[in-house]
This record gives structure tokens, sequence and C-alpha cells, in this order.
């Protein structure tokens, strides 16, 4: 403001002084505005939303954590299951940011554990090539020739 004041006072327009500057004119009328009214320093971010949760959205949140965090593990999941059950309509981004505040985490399933082979009956000697298995699907044979497409034999053959 000091700058625009300077240039004005050596005769500078205001509008030629806010194009040098870089700065255009509806900002420079705005901080002039502030300015008058003892306003110029710089506000708090954030303001008071219109869009912000409020107290009952977020406790309701809470609520579904515990009733339902162990079955949805997600905040996608949990937002989605409060308006199913028409108690809370936020979006997936305000549940995680409401569960970060309050320290509660939605924690993932375990992993599965590893499969146990089952061991090959006592009568196989286990050695390449010693056993076989065979898997047939076999139709009987159709009188019309047209419709022996759908007739197939499938063989499955596996060696140990």
């Amino acid at each position: 403001m000091e700058l625009l004041d300077a240039a004005t006072d050596a005769g500078w327009s205001f509008a030629g002084a806010c194009r040098e500057l870089e700065l255009k004119e509806m900002r420079a009328y705005r901080w002039m505005g502030r300015r008058e009214s003892g306003e110029l320093a710089d506000r708090a971010p954030g303001g008071s939303p219109l869009h912000g949760l409020l107290d009952d959205e977020v406790s309701e949140i809470v609520t579904l954590y515990h009733e339902w965090g162990d079955v949805d593990r997600s905040h996608r999941k949990l937002a989605h299951r409060g308006s199913y059950l028409e108690r809370v309509w936020v979006s997936p981004s305000s549940v995680r940011r409401v569960l970060a505040d309050q320290g509660l985490h939605l924690h993932s399933p375990s992993r599965p554990g590893a499969s146990i082979r089952k061991p090959f009956p006592e009568w196989v000697e286990y050695r390449p090539n010693q056993l076989w298995i065979y898997d047939t699907e076999r139709h009987e044979a159709l009188p019309n020739p047209a419709v022996v497409k759908g007739h197939r034999l499938r063989l499955v053959a596996a060696s140990c």
C-alpha cells in the first residue's frame, strides 16, 4: 500500500501504478478499504465455513466408528454406512478427517496364513512320473450329427 501511495503522490495514475506493480485494481481497492477500517493485518486462515461439520455429525461419525469400524474397515464404507442408516450424510474425506482428529484408526484385515498342502496317500511312492491322474468328461454319442458339436472329451493329465 505504501508503494501505491508513493506512486500516486509522484504523479502516477492509480490504474497505472497497479499495472506497474502487477496488482489488480479491485484487490488494491479492497486493501484500501481494509486499511481505512484498521483491518489490513492478515487474518487467521479458514474463517467459519458454512460447510463445516456440526458437533452432532462429528459425534455420529465417532459412534459409527465404534459400531461398524471392525466390519467396514474403511472411511469410505463408513461414510456410505452413515447415509444407508440415515444417521449422517458426510463425505468419506470428512469421516477420515474426523477419525484422525479423534485419534481413531481403522485397522486393515489381517492377512490369511499360508495354506497347508495335503500330503500324498501312504500307498503313493513319491517320484517323478509315478502318479498319473485322469479327469475325463464323456457324453454319450448323439443320434443327430448336427448336435455333435456339444460333445466334448476333456483330458487332464498330471504327473508328479
